[in-house]
């Protein structure tokens, strides 16, 4: 049986003085991250969608929008792996050997490990999908999907034209763009603005897809070939649902085991945890009453003296995510935890008018 210590990569680093040019023109050459380093000490890593969503300027410094990953070392345990790699949206892990940097575990190898030990079990697709679909018009503007992915921490838009899907943008896909010259841009008027520019012209139109029909398994097999953070769940040509590696992860764990989950936060805001645990668990005594719920996972971030929170709930045939900024960490919490209760209620709502609009089953008198 394959060790993780086994699939450890080679690491990429960059300075934490260097350019957020730099790290954008390096990161189509490495499939997982680049490691921000300073010094020789480890200071957090970058992928696409850590730029797109720091909202940073291409001048800035690269150690000013990284992330602090959490790490792990040779002897790091699958089950602590794939909890780490459920806490947040990383696309590989910081290797450490005591301070120093030996590589990094890239989430398509951990998810492939897990797949081929048989660890994923039989569910369908559709028993873990987010049915929140983030998706966008053909026809909008590239300012209002960079408006919508850094503003709801989506880190992928399905592209639709009268609810059906035509394509896909990722992060990655404004990332690069924006880091082209101006005159390689696909510009339609030599005068407009990379905001201006149409989603259809940038989009991809090949969009890796599942059905919701399909098991976890097949989903996970996809998105190790494609190497990708998430798949669009589509049925009859219109997408239905997403499905994440984070929702895989998700699947290691038994519910007491996953509870309450809670990530991103710096040095200095770890001393609130337990206020966000008790606001936290308030809010999921509610939820409890009306839904079967099995977990609530946290991401905070930082942005200047801004906070975004960006978090998923799952209970047995739902899943949930919602963001929300503040500009404390408290006011920030409470507005995602607001945006939740809102989403369930609104979900008991549906079911019971499903209830009722349903012709009940009546037996039949037998004479």
């Amino acid at each position: 049986m394959m060790e993780p210590s086994d699939m450890i990569r080679d690491a990429f680093t960059l300075d934490y003085e260097e350019p957020v040019t730099r790290a954008i023109s390096e990161l189509p050459k490495h499939k997982t991250c680049i490691v921000v380093m300073r010094g020789k000490k480890y200071a957090g890593i970058v992928d696409d969608w850590t730029w797109i969503s720091s909202g940073a300027k291409p001048a800035a410094k690269v150690g000013h929008i990284a992330v602090h990953a959490p790490t792990i070392t040779k002897k790091t345990e699958m089950l602590e792996i794939c909890r780490l790699f459920f806490s947040g949206p990383y696309r590989a892990l910081p290797v450490m050997d005591d301070d120093k940097l030996v590589g990094v575990l890239a989430r398509s190898d951990a998810l492939k490990m897990l797949s081929d030990e048989g660890l994923l079990g039989r569910m369908k697709v559709e028993e873990i999908m987010d049915k929140q679909v983030p998706k966008i018009e053909s026809r909008a503007s590239l300012g209002k999907a960079r408006s919508m992915m850094y503003g709801n921490q989506y880190g992928k838009l399905a592209v639709i034209e009268k609810e059906s899907l035509v394509g896909v943008l990722t992060a990655y896909d404004i990332a690069n763009l924006l880091d082209k010259p101006k005159d390689k841009l696909p510009f339609r008027r030599s005068k407009e603005r990379v905001d201006d520019i149409e989603v259809s012209s940038i989009m991809r139109e090949e969009v890796y897809t599942v059905k919701p029909e399909e098991t976890i398994v097949d989903s996970a097999r996809k998105l190790i070939e494609k190497d990708v953070a998430a798949l669009i769940v589509e049925s009859g040509g219109k997408p239905v649902g997403v499905i994440s590696a984070r929702d895989l992860f998700s699947c290691v764990f038994k519910p007491e085991e996953v509870g309450l989950d809670i990530s991103g936060l710096d040095e200095n805001d770890r001393m609130f945890v337990d206020d966000i645990r008790e606001d936290a668990k308030k809010t999921l005594d509610k939820l409890r009453k009306s839904f079967e719920v099995e977990y609530l996972s946290l991401h905070f971030k930082k942005h200047g003296k801004k906070y975004s929170v960006h978090g998923r709930l799952m209970g047995r045939g739902f899943v949930f995510s919602a963001s929300s900024f503040g500009w404390d960490l408290r006011n920030a919490l409470k507005s995602f935890l607001d945006e939740m209760e809102k989403m369930v209620h609104k979900e008991k709502e549906g079911r019971i008018e499903r209830r009722k609009t349903t012709p009940r089953k009546t037996e039949r008198w037998i004479e």
